[in-house]
C-alpha cells in the first residue's frame, strides 16, 4: 500500500512518513478540521512520538476549544519527557476549565521532575493547593520519591483520621432513606456533582467507572455497600493499578485491554493510554478501588434521599 500511493494517514504517520506527521500536526493545529480528525490524530502522537508535534499539543492543550482534544492533547503530552512541558500545563493549570484540569494534573503528576516541579509551584504560593484534588494528594502520599512525599507532607499536613465505621454509617444511611422519599430531580444536580464525571446512568456521565444503567441499582444493600465502603467489594475490571515505565513515566487507572503487545490504562482523567509491553517496567496493583471513600460527606440527610432517588429512577428524567 505504501509502495502504491494507497495508504492512509494514519499509516503513514505509524511507518514515520515525515510528510505523513507534517499533515497530521496541520490538522491537529486546525480549529477549522473536523474533530473527529482532530482527536484522532493528537491521540496518535501519544503512541508515534515526534518531538515537533510537542508544541501543537501543547497550544491545543492550553488554548481555549474543544475540552475532549484539550484533554487528549494532555494525555498525548504525558508521552514527552519535556521539561518546557510541565512549565507550560503548571502555568495553564489555573485558567484551566474543570472538566480539563484533571488531564493536566494527570500529566503532571506522571514523572518525578515534573511532579517536583508541581509541588514547588504549590510551596512557593504560585498555585493555590485547592486546585489538587483530595484523591491526588492521597497518591502522592504513597510516591516512590521520598523528597516527593515529604513536600506532600509539608503542603497538604495530614490530620489523623477518626477511622469510619462502614457499618454504623451504611446503617444511618439507610434509616434516613426510610424516613421519607427523595426528589430525583434534586438528586439529578448532586449526581452531575459527585458521579457523574466517572459514572454514567442512561446517557449522562463519563465512562471511567462502570456504567450504572444496567446496575443492580433496585437493591439498595449493594448500592450502599458499592457508595460508602467501595473498597470492600471491586468490580472485576476496576482495580487501581499503577505501571511503572522503563523512561520513569508513572501511568495510573485501571486496564481496559491487555494483549501481548499492548496494554491499555484508562486514567482518572478518563483518558486511555496505550503502552507497549517493551516500555513496561512493572505493574503494581493498588489493591484499592478507583472509586474514593467518602461520596457522601458534605451531605445532609434529604440530599442523600434525593441521590438515591435519582440512582433508582427506571428511566431518564431529563435530556
Amino acid at each position: 500500500m505504501a509502495e502504491t500511493g494507497g495508504a492512509s494517514l494514519g499509516i503513514r504517520l505509524r511507518q514515520g512518513d515525515a510528510s505523513a506527521v507534517t499533515e497530521a500536526l496541520a490538522l491537529v493545529a486546525d480549529p477549522k478540521a473536523a474533530l473527529d480528525d482532530r482527536l484522532r490524530y493528537a491521540r496518535s502522537f501519544g503512541e508515534v512520538r515526534k518531538p515537533e508535534a510537542v508544541p501543537v499539543l501543547l497550544q491545543v492543550a492550553t488554548g481555549e476549544g474543544d475540552a475532549a482534544l484539550r484533554k487528549a492533547a494532555f494525555a498525548s503530552l504525558g508521552a514527552y519527557d519535556d521539561g518546557a512541558i510541565a512549565l507550560a500545563a503548571i502555568a495553564a493549570l489555573p485558567k484551566l476549565p474543570d472538566e480539563v484540569r484533571p488531564a493536566a494534573l494527570t500529566l503532571l503528576t506522571s514523572r518525578e521532575l515534573s511532579t517536583a516541579a508541581l509541588l514547588d509551584a504549590l510551596m512557593t504560593e504560585k498555585l493555590s493547593p485547592s486546585l489538587i484534588p483530595a484523591d491526588l494528594v492521597d497518591a502522592l502520599r504513597s510516591h516512590r520519591g521520598v523528597s516527593i512525599r515529604s513536600a506532600v507532607e509539608r503542603i497538604f499536613p495530614k490530620t489523623e483520621p477518626a477511622g469510619i465505621d462502614f457499618a454504623a454509617r451504611i446503617s444511618a444511611v439507610e434509616v434516613a432513606l426510610k424516613e421519607s422519599p427523595g426528589s430525583p430531580y434534586a438528586g439529578e444536580e448532586i449526581y452531575m456533582q459527585r458521579c457523574a464525571s466517572c459514572h454514567k446512568l442512561f446517557f449522562k456521565g463519563g465512562n471511567l467507572g462502570p456504567e450504572l444503567t444496567s446496575y443492580q441499582r433496585d437493591d439498595l444493600g449493594t448500592m450502599l455497600i458499592s457508595i460508602v465502603n467501595p473498597n470492600a467489594e471491586i468490580r472485576e475490571g476496576y482495580q487501581f493499578i499503577t505501571i511503572m515505565t522503563k523512561d520513569g513515566r508513572s501511568v495510573s487507572g485501571f486496564q481496559v485491554d491487555r494483549d501481548n503487545q499492548v496494554t491499555v490504562v484508562r486514567g482518572l482523567d478518563g483518558q486511555d493510554v496505550t503502552l507497549t509491553a517493551a516500555e513496561i517496567a512493572e505493574v503494581m496493583p493498588m489493591g484499592r478501588s478507583l472509586m474514593p471513600e467518602g461520596l457522601l460527606e458534605g451531605l445532609d440527610e434529604q440530599q442523600w434521599r434525593d441521590l438515591f432517588a435519582y440512582l433508582r429512577i427506571s428511566q431518564p428524567i431529563s435530556k
